[in-house]
């Protein structure tokens, strides 16, 4: 093996490419001697450089001489028979010391034995390395230090060979840490007996894989604490972070998320439970919450997969810049979280699986502090480190069979998030929702009964729906996945049943009904077939209805100078072809649909004006149905504004129990059944009025009773009738100028 200075010879005298300054040749000019490419890189042997002084910036020069300062290393093999390592480091500005522990390393495979049992479970340490070292403020020995010391004194009660050996190691290390940090144990434990803590000792209180609470977003949580630090917010003001886990769902599986949470500094002394964010075991009714939650729990994991519900509360998302948009959601949801993530991937949540372990290096182990709540989240969840990524880029399978999905653990259960994400149908957003506010929904059992339609229609209807969701797999067409699903056209006149048609056979079959609009769509082909898409894989997914409202927009016949409007209908024309669900298609401007489509509906149903007999039907379904309403509302308690029951016991002196009596008396006048007569209904049914009229009609006529404080009769109807005769004859006078025009 070549040795550096025959290395150096081969370049004349040149290290590095340059001139040797203490070669003769260093009087000359300096210039640059090439080697022949064939030596370059082919001596066996290592040329080693070594870093010069640091400037004032902490910069140097390579140097071919070894330092001079150079001193031997300070561990070696002397120093690995010692039981342990003691680093320390100088202390400057102490009243009382010169010399502060900085690390230790433990070498003693009997210590190492005695702390594998103190240590168990802890996050992020691994007794068995052969170099164990902590650092810092040496958490997990002080979180640990109860099960050290009572692990010391059963040593002390031991009667085994080795016990006695153990025990002066044991004792070694706890005569060190004691030395060092003996006010801080104090302290941490005294304020722990009386329920206080400082903020500086704010790290004492919590350990790594242990329970924590904390409310979120006003709901009760629990968490397992997976680290904490301490560090500024966003505004750079000093908190104390904790890194915590939580369990969740992502569509597929159950898993742990991470949620970066803290204590803003606080001065002095402050009772645990006032805490934001506090150990469980210093929860004052612990048990009672842990049931609660729990509950909870069990109802996240029914959630799992597509369920259709009611929700009356509060639903949000997150907006572009992180903030929370808030909606006030009252009506019928459907709880899909899988759909979420496919459908709304910019707001998708992904978990960490929960058999996989994250547990990194704890603070105080290797001389590392672990980086908590560095992107700055504020009591916000982060939804996931490889943002919202999932595993390979694509979507795992959903499991459809619940017996095999894993079963949560209490434990589990007790961490779940409250949230379950879905669609809401009414505003057609997808939202988080909260579990609580979810509710069973009380289907309308009446609504397809109450149909003005022919008996056959009704049973056709029925049966071919019905039919098509039970057999919808098993007739294809030659292309795969083209023509299975199914078209119902229902045209005619405005208000005669078409669209309530759509909604009673969704309540009859207890599924979703989607009511699609021009304006969910828009009228940009760019934009229209990829949101129509959507729609359509949705409904699919939900074995929901499709009702598309006054489809004549889309649908109307192409022609060779509205080249905008062919797109849309092209697109239509395309995309219906491999809808796989239900879909009604209804308007009252048939005439103008594109011939294409003929072929595309599988039943239309001309829904003619309704004659009196049908008139009476939907005058007397209507009346039924207002004592129905009138009969639930008189048993709930009369609502009593504060400010009117104030202001009218102040202008008349009364008494606010003569106010309860005068509202009480005033609930039991607006909840009277109507007082219509058969031979009323016979008069109203013989006024030419489609059923939409009929209603507004009932609707103005119980507002002008309750005024009243009486119950609905025949005269308030007449009076409504009057006074909007009107808009009754404008229309009927439009009708026959339409008639007229094309006879």
């Amino acid at each position: 093996m070549s040795s550096d200075s025959e290395v150096d010879d081969l370049a004349g005298g040149v290290k590095n490419g340059k001139m040797d300054v203490n070669t003769p040749a260093a009087s000359t000019p300096q210039e640059l001697i090439k080697l022949d490419p064939s030596e370059i890189g082919m001596s066996v042997g290592l040329k080693n450089l070594y870093s010069g002084k640091e400037d004032k910036r902490g910069r140097f020069q390579w140097q071919v001489n070894m330092p001079e300062d150079l001193g031997k290393p300070a561990e070696d093999a002397e120093s690995e028979k010692w039981a342990i390592v003691v680093r320390n480091v100088k202390v400057y500005h102490h009243p009382k010391k010169v010399l502060s522990l900085h690390s230790i390393l433990v070498q003693s495979p009997l210590l190492k034995d005695l702390l594998k049992e103190v240590l168990a479970g802890y996050p992020g340490v691994t007794v068995n390395l052969k170099r164990l070292e902590f650092s810092g403020r040496f958490e997990p020995l002080i979180h640990r230090w109860p099960e050290l010391q009572a692990a010391i004194v059963r040593l002390g009660l031991e009667e085994e060979p080795d016990s006695a050996e153990k025990l002066k190691h044991a004792q070694l290390l706890q005569d060190l840490l004691t030395k060092e940090f003996k006010d801080t144990i104090d302290a941490s434990v005294d304020m722990k007996n009386q329920g206080v803590m400082t903020y500086e000792h704010l790290w004492t209180l919590f350990q790594p894989g242990s329970f924590v609470f904390s409310k979120q977003q006003g709901q009760d949580r629990i968490f397992k604490l997976h680290s904490s630090r301490y560090g500024q917010d966003r505004n750079g003001d000093p908190v104390f972070w904790l890194s915590c886990q939580y369990v969740d769902y992502d569509g597929t599986r159950f898993g742990t998320q991470k949620l970066n949470v803290n204590i803003p500094r606080f001065e002095g002394t402050r009772p645990i439970t006032s805490l934001p964010t506090l150990p469980l075991q210093h929860h004052a009714n612990k048990d009672e919450l842990k049931g609660k939650l729990i509950e909870r729990g069990n109802k996240i994991e029914h959630f799992a997969g597509p369920h259709y519900r009611a929700y009356s509360g509060l639903g949000w998302r997150l907006d572009h810049m992180g903030g929370k948009e808030k909606y006030s959601i009252r009506g019928r949801i459907i709880i899909d979280t899988y759909g979420f993530n496919r459908f709304n991937p910019d707001m998708s949540v992904f978990v960490t699986p929960l058999h996989v372990k994250d547990a990194p290096a704890a603070n105080g182990i290797g001389g590392g502090v672990g980086a908590v709540g560095d992107n700055g989240g504020e009591d916000e969840e982060n939804f996931d480190e490889d943002d919202g990524m999932p595993p390979d880029g694509f979507f795992a399978e959903e499991e459809d069979d619940e017996s095999k999905r894993v079963m949560l653990t209490d434990e589990q259960k007790m961490m779940c998030s409250p949230l379950v994400r879905g669609y809401a149908l009414k505003e057609k957003m997808w939202l988080n929702f909260f579990v609580n506010a979810v509710q069973d929904i009380t289907f309308s059992t009446k609504a397809f009964d109450s149909l003005v339609l022919q008996n056959n229609q009704k049973e056709l209807i029925r049966g071919f729906t019905a039919t098509q969701r039970s057999y919808q797999s098993q007739f294809d067409d030659v292309i795969q996945g083209k023509g299975r699903g199914i078209i119902l056209l229902l045209c005619g006149p405005p208000g005669v049943g078409k669209t309530l048609t759509a909604e009673s056979v969704a309540e009859d079959m207890k599924v979703p009904l989607y009511m699609m609009s021009a304006g969910d769509l828009g009228l940009d082909p760019r934009h229209v077939e990829s949101k129509l898409q959507g729609i359509l894989d949705m409904c699919t997914r939900w074995n929901a209805v499709l009702l598309l409202d006054e489809a004549d927009v889309f649908l109307e016949e192409r022609s060779l100078h509205e080249l905008e409007r062919n797109k849309l209908v092209s697109i239509f024309l395309r995309v219906l072809e491999y809808y796989e669900g239900i879909m009604f298609l209804t308007t009252n401007r048939v005439q103008t649909f594109d011939a294409a489509f003929q072929s595309r509906i599988h039943i239309s149903l001309d829904y003619p004006e309704l004659d009196q007999a049908s008139r009476k039907k939907v005058w007397t379904n209507f009346l039924n149905h207002h004592n129905e309403a009138q009969a639930a509302s008189r048993e709930r308690p009369p609502k009593v504004p504060a400010s009117t029951a104030k202001s009218s016991a102040t202008a008349s002196g009364t008494s606010p129990t003569d106010g309860e009596a005068e509202a009480e008396e005033l609930h039991r006048k607006r909840t009277l059944s109507h007082t219509m007569k058969k031979q009323d209904i016979d008069e109203l049914s013989q006024m030419k009025m489609n059923g939409r009229q009929i209603k507004n009609v009932l609707k103005t006529a119980q507002l002008l009773a309750n005024e009243r404080g009486q119950g609905l009769s025949h005269e308030h109807v007449k009076t409504v009738m009057e006074v909007t005769q009107h808009l009754l004859n404008a229309a009927q006078e439009n009708e026959r100028a339409k008639s007229s025009l094309f006879q």
